[in-house]
């Protein structure tokens, strides 16, 4: 028995092959995405070090770190990581065995002076006195010696008697005479020893301000604080305020470099989706200033260079402490090419 088959207008087409098509033009462009992508990513891993210098950076502020000259113990932080502090504000309190240690030395040495000019005055006094009997005795004595030297009849041991007691007369003068006068100018060398001792530990009190810990400008407060309880030596930061008038980049320039960044170059700065223009201002050698901040990224080797970089007028800049990447292009011919597919790709 034969069926007829009636076929469909040939213009309409077939739905399997429409399937069949599709699945394979999606097919070949996922393998073209795929092979493209993966040569791009080859190209632009090994070729961007040869177009740009690319390194990370830390955005920063001048630090003005706060610390005191002595051993101290922090009693009180009255401030946070990030706040807002104005110049002069209380941001804490310490203790400091040392001061007292220092100040009750000093004390004991006002008490021996305040002792010793005691006792001198009290010689002087006895001195002055009794100054003015001792010289008339002595000008009895050589009276009475001159008188018995007109007289013939005196006996040699009143003779003898009266010089003794001339000569004991003249010594008494005498050394009273050297006790007023030194003494004199040991009273003035202890007012000026005491006036230093008193400048001296003026000076230790008004450093310390009774425990009070200033902040010496306006700013915003660093990670770096220490806590209530903590032990400082001398000179060991209690704070660190960075000053958000004055915003820049410690970019860290990579080791691997075909060409030294020079001042003046023009970088682009990375955070997050933002490209912010900017300025190198300063290339800055690794010092121990740095070495103690600088951060370790992943595996990457220390940088042996610092590169300062200002941001251009008119942008708002990343919030201190955030970590950025820095771009220098090579060439300007780069540079141009590499703004122009940015704004054609919306990235900026």
């Amino acid at each position: 028995m034969n069926i007829t088959i009636n076929r469909l207008d040939p213009n309409v087409p077939d739905p399997i092959e429409s399937r069949r098509r599709a699945a394979g033009r999606l097919v070949r462009f996922a393998y073209g995405a795929t092979v493209f992508g993966v040569l791009a990513f080859f190209v632009i891993y090994f070729g961007a070090p040869l177009v740009l210098l690319s390194g990370p950076g830390t955005v920063t502020a001048p630090r003005y770190v706060v610390s005191l000259p002595h051993i101290v113990q922090i009693k009180t932080m009255n401030v946070v990581p990030g706040a807002t502090v104005k110049a002069g504000q209380v941001i804490g309190t310490v203790n400091s065995p040392q001061v007292d240690s220092v100040i009750a030395t000093y004390m004991n040495a006002l008490a021996d002076i305040a002792v010793r000019r005691a006792e001198l005055r009290v010689k002087l006094r006895v001195a002055q006195e009794s100054l003015a009997s001792s010289r008339s005795y002595l000008r009895l004595t050589e009276e009475t010696i001159a008188h018995i030297e007109e007289m013939s009849s005196a006996s040699l041991s009143y003779r003898v008697d009266m010089y003794r007691e001339r000569a004991q007369a003249l010594r008494t003068v005498v050394s009273q005479e050297a006790e007023i006068a030194e003494a004199t100018v040991q009273l003035t060398d202890l007012d000026k020893f005491n006036q230093k001792i008193r400048g001296h530990m003026d000076a230790i009190e008004g450093s310390f301000a009774g425990g009070e810990v200033l902040a010496p400008v306006a700013g915003v407060v660093s990670t770096n604080v220490a806590y209530a309880g903590q032990s400082l030596v001398a000179g060991a930061p209690i704070a660190e305020i960075l000053d958000p008038t004055d915003i820049f980049v410690d970019w860290y320039v990579p080791n691997e470099r075909l060409a030294n960044p020079t001042i003046d170059d023009q970088v682009q700065v990375l955070f997050g989706n933002r490209r912010i223009p900017g300025t190198i201002i300063d290339i800055l050698p690794v010092s121990d200033i740095y070495a103690g901040r600088q951060p370790q990224f992943g595996g990457d080797r220390q940088a042996t260079q610092i590169a300062r970089v200002r941001f251009n007028n008119g942008v708002t800049p990343p919030p201190l402490s955030s970590t950025v990447y820095v771009h220098m292009y090579y060439t300007h011919f780069t540079a141009r090419i590499a703004k122009w597919l940015i704004q054609l790709l919306r990235l900026d």
